[in-house]
């Protein structure tokens, strides 16, 4: 690059990081800081041109003019008066310095009214510029409190929310866990209600044959009534006890349970379901929902099916799946964009498991296999 204590102009060029025309242009304005070691191709520079250079450039990148630059230059570097002025092109040697009288820039004044002018002005932009930051900064410090006020006020009622919602999604499995249990305990009362019966016809068939000179009360009204056996137990002296029936009629009981069933025009809707698209899809021929719950009940053999209301157009269908395991359907009467009224499936619990759409796609698509 250099020999070992010179540098050329393409040396500082590289060195500063600048263009060879700004170290040639330094040259050419400050000449007395930038003596030459050798004339020649290519001219070399003393090695203290280095530093001079670097305070140039950083001396012109602070806003200084020329003469504000050789002034700060002054305090820092030795000048070098008598060092000639040479242009960029080399020129031919000059006859010896002694032989000729020697240039000498005149001294320059280093507090002019003029400097102290621009002084005083750049003094006043730099007050103004470093107020202007620390409000900016104080403006971005108030922003970002704000900021972080609202992000906590947005974790609290995130925090909120989701314990209301847990809340909620507790008690509606408690209601549903209760109303499971109710409808448990009326399904038992209906089953022990049908046993009950039918032990009570049993009773009939045998007073005919066991016991024929059973008398049996007049119906006065027509209120349904059953025959009830009644033991009555007399003592006759040192013969023991000598036992006898006798047949009361009854009114039969009224049941515990009655369920509730969806109206005939509500059973007869086209049952349908909506695809991934937000589509209609229902069953071939437009089945109704009773044809819908006929194939879905008939693997439950004689088990009952339990409707529950949830509104004037909303009905549940528990369906029995045996191993105290039921199916929910819940069916709400909407209208299609064309108008038609439909049965839709909202959606479908096996259990305690909420099925998905996929789920309830593939349990439609199954209804639709088997009616096809």
């Amino acid at each position: 690059m250099t020999n070992t204590h010179t540098f050329t102009h393409r040396d500082l060029a590289q060195l500063l990081g600048v263009s060879e025309t700004t170290v040639k242009s330094y040259r050419t304005k400050f000449p007395s800081f930038l003596p030459v070691a050798r004339l020649g191709k290519p001219v070399r520079l003393h090695p203290e041109a280095l530093e001079v250079c670097r305070a140039i450039r950083r001396l012109f990148a602070e806003g200084l003019s020329i003469e504000q630059t050789a002034i700060e230059l002054r305090t820092e570097f030795k000048e070098y008066p008598h060092n000639r002025r040479l242009s960029i092109a080399y020129r031919q040697p000059q006859p010896d310095a002694a032989d000729s009288p020697r240039e000498v820039p005149p001294a320059k004044q280093r507090d002019t009214p003029a400097a102290s002018e621009q002084v005083a002005q750049l003094t006043e932009l730099v007050r103004q510029l470093h107020e202007s930051q620390q409000r900016a900064q104080e403006q971005a410090q108030e922003r970002i409190a704000m900021l972080e006020h609202e992000v906590r006020n947005l974790a609290t009622m995130e925090a909120a929310s989701k314990a209301m919602v847990a809340d909620l999604v507790g008690e509606l499995r408690a209601s549903r866990a209760q109303v499971q249990d109710e409808l448990q305990a009326r399904a038992e009362a209906l089953a022990e209600s049908q046993i009950l019966s039918e032990a009570i016809a049993h009773v009939e068939d045998l007073s005919e044959e066991v016991l024929p000179s059973a008398v049996a009360q007049p119906i006065d009204s027509p209120t349904e009534t059953v025959l009830t056996a009644r033991k009555i137990v007399t003592v006759h002296g040192n013969a023991g006890p000598a036992v006898s029936y006798t047949l009361n009629r009854e009114p039969k009981p009224e049941p515990l349970f009655r369920p509730a069933l969806p109206p005939r025009e509500f059973l007869d809707l086209p049952a349908v379901i909506l695809s991934d698209r937000g589509d209609f899809l229902g069953l071939p021929g437009g089945q109704s929902i009773t044809r819908l719950v006929e194939a879905l009940s008939a693997s439950a053999g004689d088990e009952p099916v339990t409707w529950l209301e949830e509104g004037p157009d909303a009905w549940v269908c528990l369906l029995p799946l045996g191993r105290a395991l039921t199916r929910e359907l819940s069916f709400e009467r909407t209208k299609t964009p064309r108008g038609n009224l439909v049965g839709l499936i909202r959606r479908m619990r096996q259990g305690e498991t909420e099925a998905d759409a996929a789920e309830l796609q593939e349990l439609f698509r199954q209804v639709r296999d088997q009616m096809a």
